[in-house]
């Protein structure tokens, strides 16, 4: 039987962050009443809310696995997923599984990201596993484009012509957190290892910390050292979470945030947390941020140069 209404698939195989940057996307599809199942990990499945789509998958696959038997797995992976007779699939990761995961499905519409001449053998490789590749940059994009903006354009065959992701907070809200938590007069401040993973000073960080009154320190549990260590350096109670949903909860509460690149900052960008958001020095910052910006809600960015927690204790006062 032939098709009345589409139905879709979205593959994300990535950080939470990137998942969070699906929701412009996810609040159209639903908007239109199209259904949308997702493909997501372990590490991202609890980054959108139950209702952003009707069903998640976890991926039973590894990423960057190019074995045989991995290739298998996703193959029979997809015949389980033939079953719901998806119209679509939109291929949301650069992980090579993805693109095998949408093939796999046999969908009539299977669209993803190429990357043009950037990476031509790659391009030619996705073109063979998808029925429409639309070019993305390998790197920086000089036009500046969000990451919502880009993953968006994924669905543009599904959505009104000329529809636009939204920055309206009472569409976003409910792809992030089933339910808005009460209002927290604190400032919720970042304790993960993300920071010296940016190779920003411990120190640095401290000072920042020590610099805000009324805050919040929030971590997720499996940062246990780090947080144990920035809680020796300041005395501060640190408020550790096992899962996701508490922790975005705290982030969705506050009065602001304070948080170094990482996904906390997209938490707040689709529930309207104003934040200050901490970037590393680099020669491309404005690109960086113009797309891993928070998205809707207000923000101050801060790069990481000598004295920066003064000036993102300024840019706090500001926001």
């Amino acid at each position: 039987m032939a098709h009345i209404s589409p139905s879709v698939l979205l593959i994300r195989l990535d950080a939470v962050g990137d998942a969070l940057a699906l929701a412009p996307l996810l609040a159209a599809l639903r908007e239109r009443e199209v259904p949308v199942d997702l493909v997501l990990t372990e590490r991202n499945r609890d980054a959108l809310a139950p209702a952003a789509a009707r069903r998640r998958f976890v991926a039973p696959f590894g990423l960057r696995d190019e074995s045989k038997i991995n290739r298998a797995v996703i193959s029979a992976f997809g015949s389980e997923l033939r079953a719901n007779d998806y119209t679509h699939v939109l291929v949301a990761t650069e992980d090579p599984g993805g693109y095998r995961l949408a093939r796999a499905t046999r969908a009539k519409h299977r669209i993803g990201f190429e990357n043009g001449w950037g990476k031509p053998l790659k391009s030619l490789w996705i073109r063979s596993l998808l029925t429409k590749a639309i070019v993305r940059t390998a790197g920086l994009d000089a036009n500046a484009p969000h990451e919502c903006e880009v993953l968006f354009a994924l669905g543009a065959s599904l959505l009104e012509p000329g529809a636009v992701p939204t920055h309206d907070l009472a569409q976003l809200r409910p792809t992030v957190l089933d339910r808005g938590p009460a209002p927290d007069a604190r400032v919720a401040f970042q304790v993960t290892d993300k920071w010296e993973r940016l190779d920003i000073p411990f120190d640095d960080v401290v000072a920042c910390a020590k610099a805000i009154p009324n805050a919040r320190f929030i971590a997720s549990s499996n940062e246990r050292a780090y947080a144990e260590r920035f809680a020796a350096a300041t005395d501060a109670n640190i408020d550790s979470f096992d899962t996701l949903e508490p922790w975005k909860e705290a982030i969705a509460s506050a009065r602001a945030l304070v948080a170094p690149d990482s996904g906390a900052l997209h938490v707040a960008g689709m529930t309207g947390t104003p934040t200050v958001a901490i970037f590393p020095p680099q020669p491309n910052l404005a690109l960086q941020t113009a797309r891993w910006h928070p998205w809707a809600a207000p923000y101050r960015i801060i790069e990481a140069r000598s004295g920066w927690s003064a000036r993102a204790a300024r840019a706090l006062e500001d926001l």
